[in-house]
């Protein structure tokens, strides 16, 4: 009697389980589909809203994401009556609280066209004020914080805090988000031909490191670097009246989540003359592209301890970043002055 029971038992439980799991997957095979239904039509309002004018949006797989912590989820050309008018991308990446989505727009003429937050996870009140339409970083022009991208051009430097006006209280995102955008206009200036999107001189020079040098000429030699991981690109040597004052190479390393290049200077006497970070494809990178950054490391000498905390300042919300840096302009001012003392350059 007691193994019936038992059998029974079994068998009200296994019907229970059986229902509720049918029951679970009709509640997801329809709530699945309202989902993806709105998630599409979310799509369509925002390629529409940057680009307003558009007959059309035709899928294209030539914009690719510059860094692997930012995913293009979508790429569409705009299309307009007599031909493309630029491309809209869908494109997700960190935030605060998570995974931040947007459709960025870029016209063919290298201008972004508006930018349209889909989804964003951050805190109430602060970082989630960057989908709220109400909130403006400035108030007498009733500026959204996704509406101030709208004109940039992809030269600009996509900086927060400098040509991009923070979130009050919520740099983190401000910052997330800007990156974001300054991906889709780095991979769609490629796609589109227009002018590239470095936050840095468009022609960085090696006369701004070697501020003594009359004449920049490359260098007969490379300077080599034997710290691990670390790629000199190239080096050309600095004269002033025909005599070797110094020399620069640009040089790239594996950074936090992506890659960082620098432009380094250094003197005969193993003085840094001067810095510029090229490029960092960090996802919180960003801010480190700032020229104030670079400029700590100027006057210091190479083959001395530059350290984050000790003798350059990390900034802001970018820590792992800036020491990534931080140990490449080390490496490549040491691969200088190894080179400018074994002669041949």
């Amino acid at each position: 009697m007691k193994r019936w029971q038992m059998i029974k038992l079994g068998l009200i439980l296994a019907v229970y389980t059986i229902v509720g799991c049918v029951g679970l997957a009709f509640v997801y095979n329809s709530t699945s589909k309202t989902i993806a239904q709105r998630k599409q039509a979310d799509l369509q309002a925002g390629l529409h809203e940057v680009f307003p004018t558009a007959t059309g949006f035709t899928p294209t797989d030539k914009v690719k994401s510059p860094n692997s912590t930012i995913v293009f989820d979508a790429a569409y050309t705009a299309d307009g009556p007599s031909g493309s008018l630029g491309v809209a991308v869908q494109v997700h990446g960190p935030s605060y609280g998570g995974p931040t989505t947007l459709i960025v727009g870029v016209s063919t003429d290298g201008t972004i066209t508006g930018v349209k937050v889909l989804e964003n996870k951050d805190t109430p009140g602060l970082g989630a004020n960057a989908a709220n339409p109400k909130y403006y970083v400035d108030k007498a022009t009733k500026t959204t914080f996704p509406g101030q991208f709208a004109g940039k051009k992809l030269t600009d430097a996509f900086v927060v805090k400098q040509d991009v006006t923070a979130i009050t209280s919520a740099t983190i995102t401000s910052r997330s988000i800007t990156n974001l955008v300054q991906a889709v206009a780095k991979a769609a200036s490629g796609a589109l031909g227009t002018a590239g999107s470095s936050p840095v001189p468009s022609s960085p020079s090696s006369s701004a490191v070697l501020p003594s040098a009359d004449t920049v000429r490359p260098s007969s030699r490379t300077a080599t670097s034997s710290v691990p991981g670390v790629s000199i690109l190239e080096t050309l040597v600095g004269t002033k009246a025909g005599t070797i004052v110094g020399a620069s190479t640009k040089a790239t390393a594996k950074s936090y989540d992506g890659d960082v290049t620098v432009l380094v200077g250094v003197s005969t006497d193993g003085t840094i003359t001067g810095v510029q970070i090229l490029e960092c494809t960090d996802s919180l990178g960003s801010p480190i592209l700032a020229p104030e950054f670079a400029q700590q490391f100027v006057g210091k000498k190479a083959g001395t301890p530059l350290e984050i905390g000790t003798n350059i300042d990390a900034v802001s919300g970018a820590t792992l970043s800036s020491a990534a840096a931080t140990a490449l302009v080390k490496a490549t001012a040491d691969a200088l002055v190894t080179a400018l003392a074994g002669g041949g350059l």
